[in-house]
């Protein structure tokens, strides 16, 4: 499959992405811990990679200066530009990002933040590597994504790269990007019905420092 079709993939699932009760609650428990680990406050200029329809990006809007939302879906950006329109949200830019790297991004910045995109990126490592050419000196990566698990996490395996990664998988990449003060904290375990049983994959989030 095209990466074309894979955004548009995403373009459809763009409008109902909000309506399951998971994807809500984990993106408030990524931000919350975000919050905890990396401290955003009002001078920091902030880049969402993968930011979906904006889920975590408006739990962390109005504790920063401002924030670029990133994603390859012109559809889930559009929901999100709805969002800004009706809640009048001035600081949050989106930016339509290129299927293959992060564009023109206009660096530098404070802090970055991803959640639950990573496992669709191929060169996992090099895109760490580009977020740490784009960060401040002192400024901080913070990746949420799923534990290293058997596959069955996605009904559709359509654009996934990883099966999640191990803490110490992801540490690694970090540290290779020459992050410091790396570690790796539970954000909770996303419940999902698997024949006759509820299946728990956790997800976790990584932080490091340029």
């Amino acid at each position: 499959m095209t990466n074309q079709q894979v955004r548009r993939d995403f373009d459809r699932a763009a409008a109902s992405w909000d309506q399951k009760e998971r994807r809500v609650k984990l993106a408030q428990a990524v931000t919350d811990l975000i919050i905890r680990e990396a401290h955003p406050d009002r001078s920091m200029r902030v880049l969402d990679f993968g930011s979906g329809t904006g889920l975590v990006t408006l739990l962390l809007a109005p504790l920063v200066r401002e924030i670029v939302a990133a994603d390859s879906s012109q559809g889930m950006l559009e929901q999100l530009t709805g969002k800004l329109t009706d809640a009048a949200i001035a600081n949050v830019r989106p930016f339509l990002l290129p299927h293959d790297g992060l564009g023109a991004l206009p660096p530098p910045f404070d802090l970055v933040v991803s959640s639950m995109t990573m496992h669709h990126i191929a060169d996992a490592g090099g895109l760490i590597r580009r977020f740490q050419g784009i960060l401040s000196p002192g400024g901080q990566l913070c990746i949420a994504d799923l534990d290293a698990e058997d596959g069955s996490f996605h009904d559709d395996p359509t654009g996934i790269e990883h099966h999640g990664f191990s803490s110490r998988e992801m540490e690694h990449l970090f540290c290779e990007a020459g992050f410091s003060d790396v570690r790796t904290v539970r954000v909770m375990d996303v419940e999902k019905q698997r024949g006759n049983d509820i299946r728990r994959y956790p997800v976790n989030l990584t932080t490091g420092r340029r």
